[in-house]
């Protein structure tokens, strides 16, 4: 039985993996070129042992060689040109100028530099990320280059000179590092991948966790709004079986006297009749008392305001909420509370559920191995100031309006519980509005993703 162990890329994010694979190009390309850069004075040590004799026209062509390397590699970036284009050119030179010292240099010498060219072949291939073509490209060109320069020579023996004088451990080892170059690639390539599934499985347990959350904090109000109207309905109850009693002891009060009295309708019969008129005045009472009870608005959110501590709730719910995904994502979360008490005047269970939208979208739109900071202070002696930082990769202005946003007008506050993947931060603003706060978000370079929740301070 055949078992196909080839990773799927079908399930992820075409432009989030093609952005991830060019920033890790870039990153070792840059090591690469400056890398080269900097063993120039190794190169002039290498010419200046090996070829005492005409080892300054190596330096000049080195010189000018690590001069036009280093104009592409600033052309390169204020023209964001892709990484890997620009590393091939620049590393393409500098192997056409050691194909051909290894092609016109001393017999005497030539070992030194096949060996040096090797050790330069494979450590480039070890360290760049990029696809098999190119180090093929590169070890093809100077191959060619190479035995150019041999078959010019006027020796019948110029091949057999070029084998055992360092070439064949030179095309050994170059065609080794296209092969090691080809499984980096691979390796690399599959583990950005399986970045990218881990992060956008961690999202989404991040999202299922905001939607079990909403889901409780729906449950508690739902049943604190059940508490209340059981104790309203006990309470009208009580006052209608009382007021019925009442009636019907009315009632038999009256029948007995029309018993005892049979003769024609008499000032006591028209008091009896008042009774009744009274028992059905107070059985039409109770009678709307009840249907205004069964009339209530229930989906109406109904805030409980209490005065509280805001730092221990946002402590509570930075541990509770939001320290295992900060975990599970690599961000460094580091929470900052006054020193003195905030006090405010607000619905304790609603200002939970808006901490906990707060953090939990946060970092669901963080980068990984980025930093969110959490303060809690006061301003003007008189507000409230709860601010999420996030240092690291920019949401964008445009798409956190976006964000903020998606709350339709006409939708309900109570049903508006996470049913979309992206409501949390619109839910959040909406519950800070209605219990008279205000939730204001930036995105740029200075201030990084920025989110500020304001409400007014009780003393």
């Amino acid at each position: 039985m055949l078992i196909n162990n080839k990773f799927s890329y079908v399930n992820i994010d075409k432009e989030t993996f093609a952005e991830d694979l060019n920033k890790k190009g870039a990153y070792y390309a840059n090591v690469v070129m400056w890398t080269i850069l900097f063993s120039l004075p190794l190169f002039w040590l290498l010419d200046y042992l090996f070829l005492q004799d005409n080892w300054t026209k190596l330096f000049v062509a080195r010189l000018l060689v690590t001069v036009v390397t280093y104009a592409i590699y600033i052309f390169s970036k204020r023209i964001n040109w892709p990484a890997t284009k620009a590393v091939f050119i620049f590393i393409m030179l500098h192997v056409i100028v050691h194909s051909f010292v290894c092609g016109v240099v001393p017999l005497n010498s030539i070992m030194a530099y096949f060996l040096v060219f090797s050790v330069f072949m494979l450590l480039i291939n070890v360290t760049l990320f990029w696809s098999v073509h190119y180090p093929i490209f590169l070890c093809l060109l100077s191959y060619i280059i190479i035995i150019l320069l041999f078959s010019a020579k006027g020796r019948i023996d110029k091949y057999e000179l070029l084998v055992n004088h360092g070439g064949i451990v030179y095309f050994i080892l170059s065609g080794f590092s296209c092969l090691v170059a080809y499984n980096r690639y691979v390796v690399l390539k599959r583990d950005i991948a399986r970045n990218i599934l881990i992060n956008e499985a961690n999202n989404k347990v991040l999202l299922q966790n905001e939607k079990i959350n909403d889901q409780k904090y729906v449950i508690e109000d739902a049943n604190r709004k059940l508490k209340t109207l059981n104790n309203y309905r006990h309470n009208t109850m009580n006052i209608l079986l009382n007021d019925f009693k009442n009636f019907t002891g009315s009632i038999e009060m009256s029948l007995g006297l029309l018993h005892n009295n049979s003769e024609n309708i008499t000032g006591e019969q028209k008091e009896i009749l008042n009774y009744i008129q009274t028992g059905n005045q107070k059985l039409k009472y109770l009678s709307e008392k009840l249907a205004n009870s069964a009339d209530r608005d229930e989906a109406k959110v109904d805030f409980n305001y209490e005065r509280f501590d805001v730092g221990p709730v946002v402590e509570q719910a930075v541990m509770d909420i939001a320290s295992d995904a900060a975990q599970m994502k690599q961000i460094n979360l580091q929470l900052h509370l006054a020193p003195m008490a905030i006090m405010v005047y607000l619905d304790k269970l609603f200002f939970t559920q808006v901490l906990f939208k707060l953090l939990n979208n946060a970092l669901r739109h963080a980068q990984s191995g980025s930093i969110i900071t959490i303060h809690t202070n006061e301003a003007n002696n008189d507000k409230c100031i709860i601010e999420v930082i996030n240092i690291g990769k920019l949401v964008g202005k445009e798409k956190m309006d976006e964000l903020f946003n998606k709350l339709q007008p006409y939708k309900p506050l109570a049903n508006a519980v996470a049913d979309d993947a992206d409501m949390g931060f619109a839910v959040a603003k909406k519950l800070t509005e209605t219990m008279g706060g205000t939730f204001t978000y930036n995105s740029n370079q200075t201030t990084g993703n920025y989110y500020r929740i304001e409400f007014n301070r009780t003393h």
